[in-house]
C-alpha cells in the first residue's frame, strides 16, 4: 500500500500545489478571523516566546539527546503559557480555541474529502478533476468534515496529552532516549488514529452514503487489512517525524505538504484495495487486489453485494 500511495501520489503530483494553496488559504482564513484580537494574541504570544526560552528550538535539528529534549520542553512550556495568558480573557480565549480547533481543522477536513474525490476520478477511469469545481461539488460533504473533527477530537487529545507528558520528564539519562521515544509515540499513536479514520471519507466518497452508513463501511474496510493499514500509516508518520528532526524545524515546510496528500492517497489505496476494486496506479497500469470473496470471513458474506 505504501508503494502503490507513493506512485500515485507521484503520478498526481498537481494535486500537492493544489492542496497546499488550499491549505495556505484555509490558514488566511482563520488569521483574518483572529485578526480581530490580534494585538491581544502577539502580546500573549512575546511573553509565552520569551518565557519558555523557546528560542532553544531553533537550535534543534539533530538527533542530538538533550538538545532534542530541551527544545521540545521549550515548545511546551510556550503553548501552555499562551493559553493561559489568552484566557485571561475567558471569552477571547474561547473564540482562539473556536477558530484554530474547529474551524481549521473542518476547513482542512473538507480539503482531504476532495483530494480523495480527486483520487477516485483518477483511479477508478484515470481522468483529472479541477480542485475548484470539486470543491464546489463536495460542499454536500459538509456534514462529514464537521462530524469528523468532533470525533477526533479523543485522538487529539490523547495524542498532545502524551507529548506533553514527555516533556514534564525531568531526567538526565531520560533526555537521552527522549529523541526516540517522541519518534515511536506519536507515530503509534497518530497511526492508531488513522486507522480509526482513515476509511470514513474514501467510503463517503465511493458509495455516496450518509455519514454515518460510510463510517461503518469505511471501518470494515479497514479491519479487513487492519494490521496492514497501521503499519503504514505508521511508517508514513514514522518518516515524517524522522525527517523533520533530522533535517531540523524548517524542513516541515517542505514535508507537511507532502505528508497530507500522500495519507489521502494512501487512504484510497487501502479502500480500493480492501474493497478489491481494480484502479489505475499510473497512466499505464491497472492493479487488481483480491476480491471480497478471497478475503473476507464467511462471516462478513453478507456484505457482499
Amino acid at each position: 500500500m505504501f508503494k502503490n500511495s507513493v506512485r500515485l501520489l507521484c503520478a498526481n503530483f498537481d494535486k500537492v500545489w493544489k492542496l497546499l494553496v488550499y491549505h495556505i488559504l484555509s490558514i488566511g482564513v482563520c488569521v483574518a478571523l483572529l485578526a480581530i484580537f490580534y494585538n491581544y494574541y502577539i502580546d500573549a504570544g512575546s511573553l509565552a516566546y520569551e518565557e519558555s526560552n523557546l528560542s532553544s528550538f531553533f537550535a534543534t535539528g539533530t538527533l542530538y539527546g538533550s538538545s532534542i529534549a530541551n527544545g521540545l520542553t521549550a515548545v511546551a512550556d510556550f503553548v501552555i503559557i499562551f493559553f493561559r495568558e489568552i484566557f485571561t480573557n475567558v471569552g477571547i480565549g474561547i473564540y482562539f480555541v473556536i477558530i484554530t480547533f474547529i474551524i481549521f481543522p473542518l476547513l482542512i477536513n473538507q480539503g482531504k474529502y476532495v483530494t480523495c474525490e480527486m483520487m477516485y476520478g483518477y483511479m477508478s477511469s484515470c481522468t483529472k478533476q479541477s480542485f475548484t469545481g470539486t470543491y464546489l461539488k463536495s460542499l454536500k460533504a459538509f456534514g462529514y468534515s464537521a462530524l469528523k473533527v468532533l470525533y477526533s477530537l479523543p485522538f487529539n487529545a490523547i495524542i498532545v496529552l502524551s507529548m506533553w507528558g514527555l516533556t514534564r520528564i525531568n531526567n538526565q539519562v531520560f533526555d537521552y532516549i527522549m529523541p526516540f521515544v517522541f519518534v515511536i509515540v506519536p507515530a503509534l499513536l497518530m497511526a492508531f488514529k488513522e486507522t480509526f479514520t482513515g476509511g470514513w471519507a474514501p467510503a463517503k466518497v465511493v458509495y455516496n452514503q450518509n455519514v454515518f452508513k460510510s463510517f461503518s463501511i469505511g471501518m470494515r474496510a479497514v479491519l479487513r487489512r487492519g494490521a496492514r493499514v497501521f503499519s503504514t500509516a505508521f511508517i508514513i508518520f514514522l518518516l515524517a517525524i524522522v525527517l523533520s528532526i533530522v533535517l531540523g524545524l524548517y524542513s516541515i515546510i517542505i514535508i507537511l505538504p507532502l505528508i497530507s496528500p500522500l495519507l489521502h492517497i494512501f487512504e484510497m489505496v487501502m479502500f480500493f484495495s480492501s474493497q478489491g476494486m481494480r484502479f489505475y496506479v499510473d497512466s499505464d497500469t491497472i492493479l487488481s487486489p483480491k476480491k471480497l470473496e478471497e478475503v473476507d470471513k464467511i462471516e462478513d458474506a453478507k456484505y457482499i453485494l
